[in-house]
């Protein structure tokens, strides 16, 4: 279990936790803000009268404290290599576990499995694990959500593209395959075990001149920043050779004329039930 909890800490390329605790608070907002609120599949209904829920994956725990709060009748379970300290929400349990193996839940258990940003820690090998266990636990008629942070557009920036590409390269070298991340629709529709699949697909500005593009700049730049203990010697440069690079890409995202971008997705199926017909 310590070298999955490892491995966590290590597939955030964030050494300082406060601080990643920080970004994971303000990546939350942004989502939240994009997607015009906490869950978006047809669910609500369920989860006013009563639902069995589970987020796989829950970091700090903010998504479904929250969720747990507008929804009081529901009952709700998340997983994770580590899970919040304390706990003063009765209807939340948390449960510590490997999240790369077999979750300690029956089959058809969750009315709705809700997971955010987990790419990042299955490699080619158990990807499709992932996959398996997802649906596995959920119920036949069941709805599945997943967002991730899709891709970036950073045409005008030299130094924030540098920095990017570097943060893509220590990705791969980890066995991270991002055709799981552009292709996870068509994974998902594989299984043949899932219908009703829709996406959104939103454009997020990094920096500029409008408000929600200088909070998205803030919280780039504070995760970039964050970086330093493990991306300096990954680029193979000093510690203030990458505060430099940082400062200069700083820059390049506070100028007015920024037109950098980047893109979140939300994927929403349903499992389905057993005979029934494709929609």
């Amino acid at each position: 279990m310590d070298n999955n909890i490892n491995k966590k800490v290590f597939r955030f390329p964030v050494k300082d936790q406060e601080e990643l605790g920080n970004v994971l608070l303000y990546a939350h907002s942004i989502y939240e803000y994009v997607f015009n609120g906490h869950v978006g599949a047809p669910i609500h209904e369920k989860l006013q009268n009563g639902a069995k829920v589970l987020e796989f994956g829950c970091d700090a725990g903010i998504w479904i404290t929250e969720v747990a709060a507008e929804y009081p009748n529901s009952e709700f379970y998340a997983v994770d290599f580590s899970i919040p300290a304390s706990n003063n929400v009765d209807n939340i349990t948390f449960i510590k576990c490997d999240i790369l193996q077999k979750l300690p839940f029956p089959d058809d258990e969750f009315d709705y499995v809700f997971s955010r940003d987990k790419f990042l820690f299955f490699e080619k090998n158990n990807f499709y694990d992932y996959l398996s266990e997802i649906l596995r636990i959920l119920k036949p008629g069941g709805w599945l959500e997943v967002e991730y942070f899709f891709n970036q557009d950073i045409t005008n920036g030299p130094a924030t593209k540098l920095m990017i590409d570097a943060w893509h390269s220590w990705i791969k070298s980890h066995n991270i395959v991002q055709d799981f991340i552009e292709s996870f629709e068509r994974y998902l529709q594989e299984t043949g075990k899932v219908e009703s699949m829709s996406h959104q697909l939103v454009k997020v500005p990094i920096g500029g001149s409008n408000a929600f593009g200088e909070f998205t700049c803030e919280v780039t730049i504070c995760y970039m920043k964050s970086t330093k203990d493990f991306l300096a010697p990954f680029m193979n440069i000093s510690f203030e050779e990458f505060d430099r690079l940082a400062s200069t890409a700083e820059s390049e995202m506070r100028a007015k004329d920024c037109d950098m971008s980047c893109q979140l997705k939300r994927i929403i199926a349903r499992k389905k039930i057993p005979n029934s017909k494709e929609n």
